[in-house]
């Protein structure tokens, strides 16, 4: 366990941070981290080994070692270090300080807790300290230190182990879903795990296209986000939005390569960043998979089902309807937040990808 060091300000408890879509775009489902290494979000959080190590030094005991800077994530900044010859992961996420009631980490403390309860199978790093790593003009910076978990990003690993692991991810998404949730209610984001934010998941899925047209407004006029693009995409929704499911399952919400880890025989090590968890239909997750990381066109969305289509636990009906419809919610969303950080070759892509699903 870390030794800290006692401070007034060494963790405290935040609530909510406003959805902000982070996720890898690349067509290839078997990619070099050195390709992968050149697809950053201009959005991402900086922060320098130097200011890690003068961190950690100052809030715990001797010991800190083995520094290094972590791959992936759209917005966060993550590194590995050592304490007392246990490793862990620190993440840091710039936040406007007008939001003063917000820590996109406080999820994690929640969903371990509720998990390791309920569905013991599914592997969550523990939370260790949460808190404020330092403030500047206008912004404040997040940190959340977790314990460290073996394993390798499933987007790394070699093309013969690849149908191994898909199988892994499957079969993850399916103790996601089937956990139960009798004593929550609503759908969409949930905060404090007990309530989500909306009546039906057709409520949260419109109302967040509604919102992303209000984040839109500037790009349509200066950004790379066409005005076109937007409402074919939505007309296209409200078209299949009435197919969505009124059952409701947890759901990741950013279940994919980054965000999953897995030992060398393709068993899922670890599950975490669950910040944009909600409540509502389980088909969004497969959805995210299968825009995200396909190998082949919709490879995770019939496995998923061949699986489990038989399942007691979960509604199949309008399955394909109700993936084209999280397919291009997801693809829009993209295309914003790609537009708005100005990464033109990403957002190119995702457009392609909603264009193509248009088509449909």
């Amino acid at each position: 366990m870390l030794e800290r060091k006692k401070s007034k300000n060494s963790s405290f408890s935040l609530l909510y941070i406003p959805n902000r879509l982070h996720s890898n775009i690349e067509s290839k489902r078997v990619i070099s981290t050195a390709v992968y290494s050149r697809f950053v979000s201009l959005l991402k959080t900086r922060i320098s080994i130097s200011e890690i190590e003068e961190f950690l030094t100052q809030k715990f005991s001797s010991g800190i070692k083995n520094i290094e800077i972590l791959k992936g994530g759209e917005i966060s900044q993550a590194f590995s270090f050592e304490n007392k010859d246990q490793k862990y992961v620190i993440k840091i996420r710039k936040v406007k300080k007008r939001f003063r009631k917000t820590n996109p980490f406080v999820k994690e403390i929640f969903i371990y807790e509720i998990l390791k309860k309920r569905n013991p199978k599914i592997p969550i790093p523990k939370t260790i300290e949460q808190g404020i790593f330092k403030e500047y003009k206008r912004n404040k910076f997040i940190y959340s230190i977790v314990e460290n978990i073996n394993g390798s990003f499933v987007h790394l690993f070699p093309e013969d182990k690849l149908k191994v692991v898909d199988e892994s991810l499957v079969e993850m998404l399916y103790l996601i879903h089937t956990t139960k949730i009798s004593d929550t209610r609503g759908y969409g984001y949930w905060e404090i795990w007990k309530k989500g934010k909306y009546k039906t998941m057709q409520e949260y899925i419109l109302e967040r296209l509604e919102k992303e047209k209000i984040y839109t407004n500037e790009r349509f006029s200066s950004g790379i986000f066409e005005l076109e693009l937007y409402n074919e995409g939505v007309k296209k929704i409200q078209e299949l939005i009435k197919f969505c499911s009124f059952k409701r399952y947890l759901v990741h919400g950013d279940f994919g390569f980054d965000n999953v880890l897995a030992d060398t025989e393709g068993k899922i090590t670890a599950v975490f960043d669950w910040e944009h968890s909600i409540y509502g239909d389980f088909v969004y997750d497969i959805a995210w998979l299968d825009f995200w990381g396909f190998r082949d066109e919709d490879n995770y969305s019939k496995l998923y089902c061949e699986k489990f289509k038989d399942s007691e636990l979960l509604d199949f009906e309008n399955y394909e309807k109700r993936l084209l419809c999280y397919k291009i919610y997801i693809g829009m969303s993209a295309a914003g937040f790609f537009s708005e950080s100005n990464q033109e070759d990403k957002y190119l892509e995702a457009k392609q990808r909603v264009l193509s699903l248009l088509l449909f």
